[in-house]
């Protein structure tokens, strides 16, 4: 498995990823504004944003987005993070949020957050496996008793 920033040449790969996890999310990615297209290029442009991207023989198997200076916090954020059903339980994910790590503690940046949903009991343990800790509930956020649940990892400075 390699792990590298994704460029513009990886857009193709990274839209056909996101339609096949879409429905893994809530709401699904391509019914948010800018759906997945908007996502994806808006990423891919910014100066302070990308995805990083798993790849096993060429094919991309898992994807994490982030924004460093997250709305001018001066701290991370990721905006996406999947990994494809046929290899998900080896870990990835870690490898993944563990490059981010690497990229970031050469910054300024020492904290990365993340959300995702009440409903997805799974993605929580998996952050908090990977030592993400919870900071607040956005009470139904993404829906009617569909709450939005916020956490937050230190990074760098000999943590």
């Amino acid at each position: 498995m390699e792990i590298k920033e994704a460029n513009a040449y990886d857009f193709e790969k990274l839209r056909i990823f996101m339609e096949l996890v879409d429905d893994d999310f809530f709401p699904p990615l391509s019914l948010r504004p800018g759906g997945i297209h908007g996502r994806i290029s808006g990423c891919l442009a910014g100066t302070d944003s990308n995805y990083l991207i798993a790849e096993d023989e060429s094919i991309l198997i898992a994807a994490l987005g982030y924004h460093k200076n997250w709305d001018g916090t001066g701290e991370a954020y990721i905006s996406f993070l999947a990994v494809h059903p046929d290899y998900r339980g080896q870990d990835i994910a870690r490898s993944l949020d563990s490059v981010l790590i690497q990229k970031l503690e050469v910054t300024a940046i020492s904290y990365i957050n993340v959300t995702t949903w009440s409903t997805n009991p799974g993605g929580y343990e998996m952050y908090k496996r990977l030592g993400y800790r919870f900071t607040r509930t956005l009470k139904d956020h993404r829906a009617a008793g569909v709450d939005t649940l916020c956490l937050k990892k230190k990074i760098g400075h000999g943590v």
